[in-house]
C-alpha cells in the first residue's frame, strides 16, 4: 500500500510540473513571437539615429582616468540552458581584459554568477521578460549608465549580450555604447539658430543610447525565449516518459497489492475451514 501511494505522489507531483513547465514554453513562444516582430523597425530606428549622430558630428569626451565600465544582460529566470552563465563568463573575461572596474548587471541570474566569481556588480537592474517590459525598465537604465559616464565614474560603457542565431542558438556578443561618436561624419545642414547646438546634442546622445539598448535587449530578450522554448521542449519530453513509466509502476503496484489481498482473502479462508 506504501508502495503504491508513494507513485500515486510522485504522478501527481509530475502532471503537476509537466502543466508548469508547458504553461512556460507556451508564454516564452508568444514572447518571442512578439519580440522577433519588434526587431526589424527598431533596428529602422536606430539606422536612422545612426545618420542623425553622423550628421551632427558627435564627438562625446570621456574621462580618461576613468574605469571601463561593462553592462551584462541576462535574466531573472531560469530554464533557458547556459545562456546566463555564458553570458556572465563572456563578461569577466572582458572585465579582465579591458580592466573594467565598474560592472553592472540585468538580472539576478547573472549576478550571482558574477558575485560567485568576486566581481559583485555595482548596480543591478531587473531584466524585463517582455517588449512591453523593455519600455519600462529601460528609462532608469539608460539614465543610470548616461549619468555614470557624464559624472567621470566610467569612461566608456561596453555591453556583453546574446546574438539571437536561431531558435536555441546565440552568440556572446560585446559591443562599445558610449562615448557616442560620429562614424562617418556627413555634411549636414547648417545649424539652427533656434536650438541651442549642446541641446540638440544632448537629445541625439540620450535618443542614440536609449534606441540602441533597446535593440540590444529586444535581442537578447529573443536568444533567453529561444533557448528557454528548447529547455521546455526538452523537459517536457522528460516529463512525459517519466509520467508514462510511473503510471504503469503505479498500475503494477495496483494488481500486485490486489492480488496479494486476494491471496490474504483465500489463505485466510482457507485457515478458517481447516479442523
Amino acid at each position: 500500500m506504501k508502495r503504491e501511494l508513494d507513485f500515486a505522489r510522485r504522478l501527481q507531483t509530475l502532471e503537476a510540473l509537466h502543466d508548469a513547465v508547458s504553461a512556460m514554453r507556451s508564454l516564452s513562444a508568444h514572447h518571442f513571437r512578439v519580440v522577433r516582430g519588434s526587431l526589424p523597425p527598431a533596428r529602422e530606428y536606430r539606422k536612422e539615429i545612426d545618420r542623425i549622430v553622423d550628421a551632427i558630428g558627435i564627438h562625446q569626451a570621456s574621462n580618461p582616468s576613468a574605469p571601463t565600465g561593462l553592462l551584462a544582460v541576462t535574466s531573472d529566470f531560469g530554464l533557458c540552458s547556459d545562456y546566463n552563465t555564458a553570458i556572465a563568463q563572456t563578461c569577466l573575461k572582458q572585465a579582465q581584459e579591458r580592466g573594467a572596474v565598474s560592472v553592472y548587471c540585468i538580472g539576478r541570474r547573472g549576478r550571482n554568477v558574477l558575485a560567485k566569481s568576486e566581481r559583485e556588480p555595482k548596480q543591478t537592474f531587473d531584466a524585463p521578460t517582455s517588449a512591453d517590459g523593455i519600455t519600462r525598465a529601460l528609462m532608469k537604465l539608460a539614465r543610470d549608465l548616461l549619468n555614470d559616464f557624464v559624472t567621470g565614474q566610467i569612461s566608456s560603457l561596453w555591453v556583453v549580450s546574446a546574438r539571437f542565431d536561431g531558435v536555441g542558438h546565440f552568440t556572446p556578443v560585446t559591443n562599445r555604447v558610449l562615448p557616442v561618436t560620429s562614424k562617418s561624419p556627413l555634411c549636414g545642414p547648417p545649424p539652427s539658430r533656434y536650438i541651442d547646438p549642446r541641446y540638440l546634442e544632448a537629445v541625439a546622445v540620450r535618443e542614440f543610447l536609449y534606441v540602441t539598448l533597446y535593440e540590444i535587449l529586444l535581442e537578447a530578450l529573443a536568444a533567453e525565449h529561444g533557448m528557454r522554448i528548447v529547455a521546455a521542449e526538452s523537459a517536457l519530453q522528460w516529463l512525459d516518459g517519466t509520467i508514462t513509466l510511473t503510471k504503469r509502476l503505479l498500475t503494477s503496484s495496483r494488481s500486485e497489492a490486489s492480488t496479494q489481498e486476494l491471496l490474504d482473502i483465500v489463505s485466510g479462508r482457507r485457515t478458517t475451514q481447516s479442523p
